[in-house]
């Protein structure tokens, strides 16, 4: 659309969902708000369902289930798996490929000890630890390596915060203090970051280049933020059971050193965005994938405390009463503008709206004219306004000039303004 530029809302493309949005159009050519959704929907349930397998298999059914329970009751990541957004695909990706990082490999290969008699032991220092520690390197087939790489890759491609996930994959390796290990698996890490970045890379240099971002803004509250809408905010019952739960499943997990890695490198990512780049756009969610990884601290608590799972489901019951009754309600009426827009369109009106509400509506219809200066009012017959994304000023004229009000309910409301 000509008035609204690519390079002005190009950051908030998810590219990986976006290709596959467009390989479902191109071989459906379905405009069905239903398909597109399956697609972060179904991730979202694969992340809970791998998450759960994985952490029963580790801590114990019940300590599975309940993390499992947690992660697909827990509100920040509800409802950023609903939305066509890449929000679950990333999580899935990146909990896909740490379990390929860290899968042990199958007995008889390298990294496990052969069969031995009853009744002999290894040595201590040859004795085969979980995870495939003996041999690591020699671990990694061709195949593992490429589908670690295209998982993380793609993972980034998704939404390029996951590098973070990267970052702690290379820690936890670089812990081994083994120059194999770190050889083995370096062309993986570079062709997964090739990944991510070229899919990203020309959205960056048109927000560099072409537009600009915003400027930086301080959030001196982000960190508290971050923690907090991990488990379990803005319902405030799930955040203090959870939140508690995840805490001793740290001190459950304080000898296991890769959870202490994971905790410094998101904590010193986090503190070079917040304090150094300050961006004017930081929220919780873009954290997403670190879902699991509290899951993993509650699982562990279970284990150690099996009477904590009850708190968990506590969380999660009170989690789903907080969010079903608005669950099915749309965040914003775009279905019911774009019907407005369409019946005003033909009973031979002229409907409008006001920039940037184009860049939502344009969706559903495009029967609608751009108002982006004041004297534009003039030609419409009604004007809808769908999102607070828009001109202020503008807004607050049509409301003058168009007192007639019809409110179109949704969690935002949207509103149809007539003469």
């Amino acid at each position: 659309m000509p008035t609204m530029p690519l390079k002005s809302i190009a950051s908030n493309d998810h590219v990986f969902l976006s290709l596959i949005s467009h390989v479902i159009y191109s071989l459906t050519g379905s405009r069905s708000e239903v398909v597109y959704r399956l697609v972060p929907a179904l991730a979202a349930g694969g992340t809970v369902g791998v998450s759960a397998t994985v952490l029963a298999r580790r801590f114990g059914l019940l300590a599975g289930a309940c993390a499992g329970l947690f992660i697909a009751t827990n509100p920040l990541f509800v409802e950023n798996s609903r939305d066509l957004r890449g929000y679950s695909l990333a999580a899935l990706l990146a909990l896909l490929s740490t379990l390929v990082l860290l899968a042990s490999p199958p007995r008889g290969e390298a990294g496990t000890s052969p069969p031995r008699s009853a009744g002999r032991s290894d040595p201590p220092a040859k004795r085969a630890r979980p995870g495939g520690e003996v041999g690591f390197a020699k671990a990694w087939t061709r195949g593992r390596l490429v589908a670690y790489a295209l998982l993380l890759g793609l993972a980034i491609a998704t939404h390029v915060f996951v590098i973070v996930v990267l970052a702690v994959h290379v820690v936890w390796v670089a812990m081994r203090m083994s120059r194999a290990d770190l050889k083995r698996l370096a062309p993986a890490w570079i062709a997964a970051l090739a990944i991510g970045v070229a899919a990203n890379a020309n959205i960056e240099v048109m927000e560099f280049v072409q537009h600009g971002f915003p400027p930086s803004l301080f959030n001196p509250a982000f960190p508290l933020y971050l923690v907090l809408f991990l488990v379990g905010a803005p319902v405030l019952l799930p955040l203090g059971l959870w939140l508690s739960t995840a805490g001793l499943g740290l001190w459950a997990a304080r000898r296991e050193p890769r959870v202490w890695a994971a905790v410094a490198v998101v904590a010193v990512v986090v503190a070079i965005l917040w304090l150094v780049l300050q961006p004017a756009y930081l929220y919780p969610r873009f954290f997403i994938f670190l879902i699991p990884g509290v899951a993993y601290l509650m699982a562990a608590a279970i284990k150690r405390w099996w009477v904590l799972a009850p708190v968990v489901v506590a969380g999660a019951i009170v989690a789903i009463a907080a969010q079903a009754p608005g669950y099915t309600e749309d965040p914003l009426a775009l279905p019911q503008a774009a019907n407005a827009v369409e019946l005003s369109r033909a009973a031979g009106g002229n409907p409008c709206v006001i920039h940037s509400d184009e860049s939502v509506l344009a969706a559903y219809t495009t029967a609608f004219i751009v108002v982006t200066t004041a004297d534009q009012l003039n030609g419409c017959s009604e004007v809808v306004i769908v999102s607070w994304n828009v001109d202020p000023t503008l807004r607050d004229l049509a409301a003058q000039e168009f007192p007639r009000l019809t409110v179109l309910p949704a969690y935002y409301h949207a509103v149809v303004l007539g003469r």
